[in-house]
């Protein structure tokens, strides 16, 4: 995995100070490479760390160190079972390589060429990497593989992801990562500055890593403020930072409950101008505040229901900034539905006939997108009953087929076509029409041909894609 980490297990302030004093053995020695002391974690009461021993003596055999990094630290500081366990070593790709294909380990090859790998032992998953410095060449960074520990971890964006743990349970804390967890303190790994300017992103990811955890505020330092404010015109450059990176990272802002903070102190920065954002007279605590508890949504999809309600009723809006960021079609759906539809909605049937809309192997994930944003709405037009009627809804089936042509005798025209004009007139009907007053229809088409040659001329041959 990439010096980034993208996943932000939330911190508990109580769990952090207490579990740190009681996880810590009362032992520390010196172990110098820039580290006066280092304290120890239990790590034996992990399902895990029989296969991570297993890996450690396997490395260790062919003369090369391998450490716990990354999230994976954090998250055993703060009592919290890891999602993933992150691994670096000091053996380059081809030396790790050799040496899992020696010891007959299990791995994956598909990022090796990166200089990381995936092994699977003991139903335990760890993705290796080998460790990674930065040297200049004529005035630029570049990145090479290196040997150090603390080389690889200067190069991570903030101080509690890089930190280490090897097999023995010593945590390696280079820039004070660990007191900066009990202090529930937010800060960039050695000089903030030049984190920044390695990739301005990191300024939003600082948000984001504020916004998934109950113990950093988004309130900004004012040294960052001032160094945000300074690299805010190199997050506006599309040669630098491509837009399409800044959902990424809005994807969990959004559905975040410290959004709004962390949206206003954005806005206060002038952050936000920077990433495309139109200017916005109302603050984001005004206007999230009418979005309820979003819930039983992917965190993609809350994002956009957020983002919809954020620019209600500003449509255009809210369309050039999806074009801008180059979001998803689905995205932009979701989006422009809560932004567009969702605040004139009054009409249950309306409701109906737009989901009817839709391929029938999307219509319940498109009918709960819509039932669960019209919940989170506090101002929906709609009562509680419409909405749940409407999650009762069930996809009808057009009940019209071409046995039904065979008692109009008249009919000569394309079957295809009429089935379009009864398939309309019945959705219109929100399904309540019946075969009989179809059966009419379908005999005016015989006497007035040019109702189909209307219907031709009006639709063309092409529909959209969401449609059937």
């Amino acid at each position: 995995m990439s010096a980034e980490h993208d996943n932000a297990s939330p911190p508990n302030p109580v769990g952090v100070i207490n579990h740190v004093g009681q996880q810590m053995m009362n032992k520390s020695e010196s172990i110098g490479d820039g580290v006066p002391e280092v304290e120890f974690l239990v790590l034996d009461e992990y399902s895990w760390y029989t296969a991570f021993k297993a890996l450690c003596t396997t490395f260790q055999e062919e003369g090369h160190e391998l450490r716990i990094v990354g999230d994976a630290v954090r998250d055993i500081i703060m009592q919290i079972q890891p999602k993933d366990i992150d691994l670096c070593t000091t053996a380059s790709p081809e030396e790790m390589l050799e040496i899992l294909q020696k010891r007959k380990v299990n791995f994956r090859k598909s990022g090796s060429q990166h200089g990381t790998v995936t092994v699977c032992k003991s139903d335990a998953l760890f993705e290796i990497n080998s460790l990674r410095a930065d040297d200049m060449l004529n005035g630029e960074k570049i990145s090479r593989y290196g040997v150090s520990f603390k080389e690889d971890a200067r190069r991570r964006d903030f101080t509690m992801n890089a930190m280490s743990l090897d097999v023995e349970g010593k945590l390696y804390d280079y820039f004070q990562g660990l007191q900066h967890l009990k202090e529930g303190v937010l800060r960039f790994t050695d000089n903030a500055l030049t984190r920044v300017t390695e990739d301005p992103l990191r300024i939003l990811r600082y948000f984001r890593f504020a916004c998934c955890s109950d113990f950093f505020s988004v309130a900004c330092p004012q040294d960052y403020e001032e160094i945000f404010a300074e690299k805010r015109s190199a997050l506006a450059d599309p040669s630098i930072v491509n837009p399409e990176r800044y959902w990424r990272e809005f994807c969990k802002i959004l559905p975040s409950s410290k959004c709004s903070d962390a949206l206003d102190q954005m806005k206060e920065c002038k952050i936000l101008r920077s990433l495309g954002f139109p200017v916005m007279e109302k603050s984001f605590k005004d206007l999230i505040d009418s979005c309820a508890t979003v819930k039983e949504l992917q965190p993609g999809v809350k994002a956009a229901v957020i983002l919809g309600i954020i620019f209600k009723g500003k449509v255009e809006m809210l369309e050039e900034l999806n074009n801008y960021w180059k979001v998803s079609n689905k995205v932009k759906d979701v989006s422009k539905f809560v932004a567009g539809k969702m605040p004139n909605v009054k009409d249950i049937e309306e409701m109906k006939k737009d989901l009817y809309s839709y391929n029938p192997s999307f219509f319940e994930e498109e009918k709960s997108i819509r039932v669960q944003a019209l919940k989170s709405d506090k101002q929906c037009n709609m009562t509680v009953d419409q909405i749940e009627e409407l999650q009762k809804f069930e996809r009808p089936t057009f009940p019209f087929n071409k046995d039904h042509f065979a008692k109009v005798l008249k009919f000569k025209g394309r079957q295809k076509d009429a089935t379009d004009v009864l398939r309309d007139a019945w959705v219109e009907s929100c399904f309540t029409m019946e075969i009989p007053e179809m059966l009419d229809i379908v005999k005016n088409m015989a006497e007035v041909p040019e109702i189909l040659q209307d219907r031709q001329q009006l639709h063309g041959n092409t529909k959209k894609g969401k449609h059937i």
